[in-house]
C-alpha cells in the first residue's frame, strides 16, 4: 500500500526534489547535461529510460538490503511504497556508470507497424487482438502516485519519441478505491476494451490481491463487461530475498478473458458450489504437486499459502463466469448494483466457499490431514499460522487473511505482537489464564485445553495429574485423542522453546501410553 503521506507526515518532505540528498541531484543534473550536449542523438531515447530506472535505486528512500548473502542498495518501490528510512543507500558514479552501459542501448524494436498511444482505458478508439491490462488492485498500489516520483524529473525538455507524450500522472482519471466508484470505473474500463476487440479476440489480466471482497468485486466487473474466464494460471513473478520473506505473495493470477457467448446460460448456487469447488481443488492440487517436485529439487516450494488462496479465487472466477443468470439474479444487473454496508452476496458466499476449499487442502506440514479436517476456525488459524511462522513469516496482512478465511472473530486474542512486520502469535507460556477460559473463542476447544495442559506440566505439575484433568475436561476424550496427540506433536515441532518441546514430547509419550481400561 503506497503511504503517501508518510514523506511529509514524518520529515516534512513537500517537493519531489526533497526525496533526493545534493549528491543524487548533481549527479543526475550531470548525467543530463552531458547526454544533451552528446552528438549522438540515437542515444536520447535510451538514456531517458536508464535515467528513470537509476532514479529507483538512488535516493533518499533506497533501502540498504544486508541480508544474508546481500550488501547492496536496493530500489525504491521494493514494496510500491514511499518508505522512509534512518539510514538509506547512495549509489555513486561508478554506479551510475552501470546504468549508461546497459545492454538496451541500440536495440531496434521489429515489426509491420508500431503506435505508441497514452488514452483513458474508456477513451479507447481502435480495435485491437488482444489487450494485457494489471489493474488497480483496491487501492494496493496507487500507480499515479508512483509514477509522479519519476516525472519529477523526465517532463522537462523530453526528447522523442517522449516529446510527444503528456507528462502528468492523471489523477483524476485513475481509478481509486475499493467501493462502488472503483467498481464502476472498472466496468467502465473494460467494457471499453470488450466492445475494441473481436468475437475471438483475448483480454489478459495479472491481478495480485488475497482479500475475498476483491475477488467478488472482480466477478462482478467481468460480467458486466460481457467477459468470460476461460484460463486462469499461477506464475512466480517475485524474486526471493529477505525483503519478501514471509508472507508477501510470490506471483501473479494470469487470467485470460473472452467475450461471453451470446444467449442466457442459468444455473443455481446449489449447483454452481460444487463445480467451484471442483476446480479450485484441480487448481490447488496442481500447484500442491509443483511445490513438492520443486521442494525435493531446490530445497524450498515455489509457492506459499496466499499463492494457493489467490489460485482459489481464479479458479472460482473461471466457473462464475461462465453464467449470465444465477438463479433469477441476472449478472450485469447485480454487478452494477450499488452494494450495502455489510451486505453479502450470493458471489460473496460463493467466493467464500472457494476460499474454504483452498484452505481445506492447504495442511500444515507435519498435521495429520484428519486432524485438520476435524478442526475449524480458531484452531484452524492457530495452527496454519504456526507452521507459517517457521518460514519466517511475519506481515500482518498474513495474519488477517486467513483469520477471514477461517472465519476467525477475534484473531488478535492469540496473537503476540501486532506489528505491521514483526506480527507473531503467542506461544505456549504467553497464554494467561483469562485467555484460556470457556468464554473465549480458544478455550473451549480441543487446541485450548491442550494449551492448558502444556502450562501445567511446565509447571512442574505431576503428568499424570495433567492426563486425568484432560480426560475428564474433554467430553470425548477417548475419540478424541489421536487428534490431541498429533497437535501435541505439532506444536513440539513447530515451536522454538525447547522447554516447551520437552515438555510437548512428554505429553504425547503419556496419552500414547495411557491405559484405556
Amino acid at each position: 500500500m503506497i503511504k503517501p503521506d508518510e514523506p511529509i507526515r514524518t520529515r516534512g518532505w513537500t517537493y519531489w526534489h526533497h526525496l533526493f540528498n545534493a549528491r543524487q541531484i548533481l549527479e543526475f543534473a550531470l548525467y543530463q547535461k552531458y547526454v544533451n550536449a552528446s552528438e549522438n542523438h540515437t542515444y536520447l531515447a535510451p538514456s531517458f529510460i536508464i535515467k528513470a530506472r537509476a532514479l529507483d535505486y538512488n535516493a533518499k528512500l533506497s533501502p540498504w538490503d544486508s541480508s544474508k548473502g546481500s550488501d547492496k542498495v536496493v530500489h525504491v518501490f521494493t514494496n510500491q511504497a514511499l518508505n522512509i528510512f534512518f539510514n538509506y543507500g547512495c549509489r555513486g558514479l561508478l554506479y551510475l556508470n552501470n546504468f549508461i552501459k546497459d545492454p538496451i542501448i541500440g536495440k531496434e524494436i521489429y515489426g509491420q507497424e508500431i503506435s505508441i498511444k497514452t488514452t483513458a482505458s474508456f477513451d479507447i478508439n481502435t480495435f485491437n487482438d488482444i489487450y494485457i491490462t494489471d489493474p488497480p488492485y483496491a487501492d494496493a498500489v496507487h500507480y499515479h502516485e508512483i509514477t509522479e516520483f519519476f516525472i519529477a524529473w523526465l517532463r522537462k525538455n523530453p526528447p522523442a519519441p517522449f516529446n510527444e507524450w503528456v507528462w502528468d500522472s492523471r489523477r483524476a482519471l485513475a481509478i481509486k478505491g475499493s467501493g462502488d466508484d472503483f467498481r464502476r470505473g472498472m466496468v467502465e474500463a473494460y467494457t471499453a476494451m470488450t466492445q475494441h476487440m473481436p468475437d475471438n479476440g483475448m483480454q489478459c489480466v495479472m491481478f495480485t490481491h488475497q482479500d475475498t471482497g476483491v475477488w467478488s468485486d472482480m466477478v462482478g466487473i467481468f460480467w458486466a463487461a460481457g467477459l468470460q474466464v476461460v484460463g486462469a494460471w499461477y506464475i512466480a513473478t517475485e524474486t526471493t530475498s529477505e525483503l519478501k520473506k514471509g508472507g508477501y505473495v510470490q506471483g501473479t493470477v494470469i487470467l485470460m478473458l473472452r467475450k461471453r457467448p451470446a444467449g442466457e446460460n442459468r444455473n443455481f448456487k446449489n449447483r454452481i458450489l460444487p463445480a467451484v469447488r471442483k476446480e479450485v481443488e484441480a487448481q490447488i492440487t496442481q500447484m500442491l504437486h509443483l511445490n513438492a517436485d520443486v521442494k525435493n529439487k531446490l530445497g524450498e516450494p515455489v509457492f506459499n499459502d496466499s499463492d494457493l488462496q489467490m489460485a482459489g479465487y481464479a479458479a472460482a472466477l473461471k466457473v462464475l463466469t461462465a453464467y449470465t443468470h444465477i438463479g433469477d439474479e441476472d449478472a450485469t444487473t447485480f454487478a452494477l448494483r450499488p452494494r450495502q454496508k455489510g451486505q453479502i452476496t450470493v458471489v460473496d458466499e460463493i467466493v467464500q466457499q472457494a476460499s474454504e476449499a483452498a484452505n481445506s487442502l492447504l495442511i500444515p506440514e507435519g498435521l495429520q490431514p484428519e486432524t485438520w479436517n476435524a478442526v475449524k476456525g480458531i484452531q484452524r488459524f492457530y495452527l496454519r499460522m504456526l507452521d507459517i511462522e517457521t518460514t519466517g513469516a511475519s506481515k500482518l496482512d498474513n495474519y488477517q487473511n486467513f483469520a477471514k478465511a477461517f472465519h476467525v472473530e477475534d484473531y488478535t486474542k492469540v496473537m503476540a505482537s501486532m506489528a505491521p512486520n514483526k506480527a507473531r502469535l503467542k506461544s505456549v507460556e504467553e497464554f494467561t489464564s483469562r485467555d484460556l477460559t470457556d468464554s473465549t473463542e480458544i478455550g473451549p476447544t480441543y487446541l485450548g485445553k491442550l494449551i492448558i495442559a502444556l502450562q501445567q506440566l511446565l509447571q512442574d505439575k505431576e503428568p499424570q495429574t495433567v492426563i486425568d484433568f484432560l480426560h475428564s475436561d474433554v467430553a470425548n476424550f477417548l475419540e478424541a485423542r489421536p487428534l490431541l496427540i498429533d497437535m501435541v506433536d505439532f506444536i513440539a515441532a513447530k515451536t522454538k522453546t525447547s522447554k516447551v518441546r520437552d515438555t510437548a514430547e512428554i505429553l504425547s509419550a503419556r496419552m500414547r501410553n495411557q491405559r484405556l481400561a
